[in-house]
């Protein structure tokens, strides 16, 4: 595992934020705060405990791999622990997943469109039938 050089918290944040794709507003939102204190955060590397377990949470990682605590120590955020693995498996996942839902809405679009041709067939069928067996709407 290749060690990332030193930097403050608040480059860390701002960099595994940027990395799972949140905006400064996003993790704001998430933790209650406003974009300005996750701004100051990530320039200054400024925080209080409480709001990095927060922030910490949202990133789903551990606040000491945040405050890099030497018997840690912050990897390289591609190896970053996650539920699933390291970051590049979730990654993978991630993708697999989304490739599933498109396919999956593909075809549900198709059942649906079946669905709809053959409900009008039958009304057509039974209009058909209605006028055949009755002389007066013939």
């Amino acid at each position: 595992m290749k060690a990332v050089p030193e930097m403050h918290i608040g480059k860390k944040v701002k960099r595994i934020r940027a990395f799972r794709g949140l905006t400064q507003q996003d993790l704001a939102n998430a933790i209650g705060k406003t974009r300005s204190l996750i701004s100051h955060l990530e320039r200054t590397g400024e925080v209080s405990k409480y709001t990095l377990k927060e922030i910490a949470d949202v990133l789903q990682i551990s606040v000491e791999l945040l405050e890099d605590e030497p018997e840690v120590g912050l990897t390289n955020v591609n190896e970053a622990p996650t539920p699933y693995g390291n970051v590049t498996e979730a990654e993978k996942m991630i993708v697999q997943l989304q490739k599933e839902i498109i396919h999956l809405r593909e075809n549900m679009a198709r059942q649906w469109q079946l669905i709809f041709e053959l409900s009008k067939r039958f009304v057509d069928k039974v209009d058909n039938d209605d006028k055949e067996g009755d002389p007066q709407k013939a």
